[in-house]
């Protein structure tokens, strides 16, 4: 019987890469934090929504996002705090009521961004990576990884085979209106910020129709952050 030829790269071979790509170990490792400012559209029952605002992070396991919203002429915001197993979330600055999926799905967003530095998925004790056959990424090839962890429902990485960079995240998401969906993001526009690559646009669709658009306006990566940033009350 013939042996089973391999996938592709070995799963941490693709990560080292992507590491050099993204600008390197030492660079990765400084910056275990960051602070952008955002806008985009977020696109709800096929009605489209400009937004701006601001994400700020810190590994592990801390997260703030603020969005203000305009929507039939009316403004409103949304902010969503992680700082490790507490979650909140206000909208227009009332707490949101939140059932157990949407505050695993809000914890599992702090977890995305520490997969975003790369090399935490180095750490076999917290992550096991397993090498997929290769898929196209707006027409490029692109070496696919299946991520599983604790906290994180299996998440699929894919990273463009000629640049190493990451291309697309490939997850189970949660709708606004809390239904499960097939959540697809493509990973854009790369520019350097203290010595780092990071993507300056973001796509996400929702079982392929298109849900939220993100353009960074700005990139700070930050080798500390406020600990009142996170504050849960």
């Amino acid at each position: 019987v013939a042996a089973a030829q391999p996938v592709g790269p070995a799963p941490a071979d693709v990560v080292k890469r992507a590491i050099d790509a993204h600008g390197g170990l030492a660079v990765l490792k400084k910056y275990p934090a960051g602070a952008s400012k955002i806008t985009g559209k977020v696109t709800i029952n096929g009605t489209a929504f400009p937004f701006t605002g601001s994400l700020a992070f810190a590994i592990p396991g801390k997260v703030k996002m603020e969005m203000a919203v305009e929507a039939f002429g009316q403004k409103t915001s949304l902010v969503q705090v992680v700082n490790g197993d507490k979650v909140k979330q206000t909208e227009a600055g009332t707490p949101s009521r939140l059932d157990p999926a949407m505050q695993a799905e809000l914890r599992e967003s702090a977890v995305i961004q520490e997969m975003s530095l790369l090399y935490p998925l180095l750490d076999a004790g917290k992550y096991a990576l397993v090498a997929e056959p290769a898929v196209a990424v707006d027409g490029r090839p692109a070496s696919a990884l299946l991520v599983k962890s604790k906290g994180l429902k299996d998440t699929r990485l894919y990273f463009d085979q000629k640049t190493g960079l990451l291309a697309a995240m490939r997850r189970e998401g949660l709708s606004p209106d809390q239904k499960k969906v097939d959540e697809f993001t493509t990973f854009s526009e790369y520019k350097s910020a203290g010595g780092m690559m990071v993507p300056m646009r973001s796509l996400l669709t929702h079982d392929g129709k298109g849900f939220l658009e993100i353009h960074v306006t700005e990139y700070r990566p930050l080798e500390a952050i406020d600990e009142k940033t996170f504050l849960v009350d």
